[in-house]
């Protein structure tokens, strides 16, 4: 049996994906850097293997079942199992055209599901033979604020003005895929939650986000690496969130 804990982070070779993988391997984990381009990973993966991490590039994109397949089968080669899946690949096409819900075309909130919710699905479903191997093993999904319905439906918050459907729905389906599968897990001693990293300054995030990638990563850190995690939770860095 592999002697380290073993991790996959999706969409890993930049952002929060990427922070997120070095600091779950500061904690002595052997991390795997999954992103749609097998080039972009490895070299992601030879920046933290020149850090001194035990870091592996593998490609995965997550709306390709025969990646997901692909991957699950190479852990189970090389580690015998998985101790966290964190499913951090994510995109978002309206906030940057400012597009409403009446003018969201089907196209582009079907391209959202594929990645943000289908994608996740898909991933669970192959990988998690090998976090039933690791019990107690955990899965983090990388959800937002956006998702959650208690605040967008409050006039006094400030995030009720950014009515993205597709992106916002998106998320709020993940949150229910959440608490799905942590009822399922929940004898088996896999952890299921929900995160949100805030408005982190990434590509999709912009340069006006206020939060660096290492506060963004922290939250999903914690979960990945604490002792006793909860199960069936909305959270972030203050704590539970409104589903």
């Amino acid at each position: 049996m592999h002697p380290r804990k073993v991790a996959l982070v999706t969409g890993a070779n930049k952002g929060i994906g990427f922070e997120i993988s070095r600091q779950i391997g500061r904690h002595g984990f052997t991390v795997i850097l999954a992103a749609r381009d097998e080039r972009k990973a490895t070299e992601a993966a030879k920046r933290l293997q020149a850090e001194g991490f035990d870091a592996h590039g593998v490609r995965l994109d997550v709306t390709d079942p025969a990646t997901a397949e692909a991957t699950a089968r190479w852990l189970d080669g090389q580690f015998g199992r998985l101790d966290v899946l964190v499913n951090n690949a994510g995109v978002s096409f309206e906030f940057a055209a400012g597009t409403k819900p009446s003018q969201l075309t089907l196209e582009t909130l079907r391209a959202t599901y594929d990645t943000n919710f289908f994608g996740v699905f898909t991933v669970i479903r192959h990988l998690l033979p090998l976090l039933r191997k690791s019990a107690p093993a955990r899965i983090i999904n990388q959800s937002s604020t956006l998702g959650s319905l208690g605040v967008l439906s409050d006039p006094a918050s400030p995030f009720y003005g950014v009515n993205l459907l597709a992106y916002n729905s998106s998320k709020t389906a993940l949150n229910g895929l959440t608490l799905a599968f942590a009822k399922e897990l929940a004898g088996d001693g896999v952890s299921v939650n929900s995160v949100c990293p805030g408005w982190v300054r990434t590509d999709m995030g912009s340069d006006a986000a206020p939060r660096t990638v290492e506060q963004g990563a922290a939250i999903a850190v914690r979960l990945a690496t604490m002792d006793d995690p909860p199960t069936g939770k909305f959270l972030d860095d203050g704590g539970e969130v409104r589903w």
